[in-house]
């Protein structure tokens, strides 16, 4: 059957240390498959269903990765830091090059920095940051009202999201249009032929890390009540913070703060599009909003997550030093878990996605994405609740992200 689906399947490699006699005794081990790192989510879903049985595949792409496809595998695995390790948090090439500060600690000093970041984004400040998410999102929408159309994404979302985090943040709002441009280049730089050369071309992580640091800078000599400034008279093992964890820390945010809640934001306004019905229930009913909100968060979950074996038969798949996916776009669609993984349903009544990843490193800022989506998707329906997409663009989603990057809307 798998030969039959998938021709590009061989007999899964020779692993250093693996033993044939013990392979035999408990079955064979998990097919190996050429499959691209930036395959879109449905590509992920689809080589997961051939290999549901065995929890896992791997891919002989490059260097090699394997790919956990169940909800309480990736659970598991997000969970045991002893057998993975975040030394290695992507399979892209030269992932592990990088110290993404809190991304890529653990133990004792991962806990430290997130005590001291956890404060920012505590659910009472995001209670206390909503009315400017809304008054913000209200004057972008009303303004775009009258040009009958747009594109979602670029001229609503993207700067949205960005003004919330450098709002929380105390980021200057003059630099908004300089990490716009920033963000724009790290999302081109997706589908150029070498990803991370064009990540590290000049516009992309470079000048994010200028930011960083001028922005250091400023708060050493103009202090204010923001993150930047409390980081200066941080310790963390005891040690004062040295600046250059500090912009680590200041590009993870903004890389981890964007793309993210725009992907999600754009995936649920192309559902509304796309299902009338959907929409006019989000619009009458105040309470199921909030139950929309997860639904979408679980059906378009995208990212993946990776981390590196720590020991021989991590996750009972994986050699000491290799790379292991954990995708959210397979744990959040796992049939054994959500039942019609692939239906949007407002009323399902069990919904224990990890949109957010879980254990140690589960994402911070969640309660912040959960309100900017909420506030988001109100007030646009309020100022414009009839729209589509216009036929000549309905398109199947694009490689590695579900969503269109440029979703346009008209009205």
């Amino acid at each position: 059957m798998l030969a039959e689906e998938f021709p590009e399947h061989t007999a899964p490699p020779k692993r250093p240390g693996s033993d044939p006699a013990q392979d035999a005794e408990a079955g064979s081990c998990p097919a190996s498959v050429d499959f691209d790192f930036f395959n879109a989510p449905e590509e992920y879903r689809r080589v997961a269903a051939a290999h549901a049985r065995d929890g896992a595949f791997h891919s002989d792409r490059g260097p090699g990765f394997w790919v956990l496809a169940s909800y309480d595998g990736i659970c598991e695995a997000f969970r045991d830091e002893d057998a993975f390790t975040v030394g290695r948090v992507s399979a892209a090439e030269g992932a592990d090059e990088e110290r993404w500060i809190p991304l890529t600690v653990e133990g004792g000093e991962h806990t430290e920095w997130r005590r001291r970041l956890a404060s920012w984004f505590t659910p009472q400040r995001v209670r206390e940051l909503t009315p400017g998410m809304r008054q913000r999102a209200r004057l972008r929408i009303e303004e775009l009202a009258g040009h009958g159309g747009a594109s979602f994404n670029e001229d609503f979302a993207r700067p949205y999201v960005l003004e919330n985090l450098m709002t929380a943040l105390g980021w200057p709002p003059e630099r908004l249009e300089l990490l716009l441009a920033i963000d724009r280049a790290m999302i081109d730089s997706r589908s150029e032929p070498d990803p991370k050369q064009a990540a590290y071309g000049e516009s992309g992580l470079p000048a994010l890390e200028r930011f960083a640091r001028e922005h250091i800078a400023l708060r050493r000599a103009e202090p204010a009540g923001d993150l930047t400034t409390a980081s200066l008279s941080w310790t963390i093992g005891g040690e004062p913070v040295g600046d250059d964890d500090r912009a680590s820390l200041l590009c993870v945010l903004f890389l981890a703060g964007v793309d993210s809640t725009v992907n999600h934001l754009a995936n649920a306004m192309q559902h509304f599009a796309y299902h009338e019905r959907d929409r006019e229930r989000f619009l009458a009913d105040r309470e199921i909003r909030s139950a929309a909100v997860e639904e979408f968060l679980r059906i378009n979950s995208c990212m993946y997550p990776g981390r590196m074996a720590a020991r021989a038969g991590a996750g009972g798949i994986a050699d000491r030093g290799e790379t292991v996916l954990l995708p959210l776009a397979l744990a959040n669609h796992d049939p054994a878990v959500f039942a019609h993984p692939e239906r949007v349903d407002f009323d399902r009544e069990r919904n224990p996605h990890i949109a957010f990843g879980t254990g140690a490193h589960q994402c911070l800022g969640a309660a912040f994405a959960r309100a900017q989506i909420l506030t988001a998707l109100e007030e646009w329906h309020r100022v414009l609740p009839r729209y589509e997409v216009p036929a000549q663009l309905r398109e199947d989603p694009p490689p590695f992200l579900r969503n269109s990057y440029d979703l346009r809307l008209v009205w």
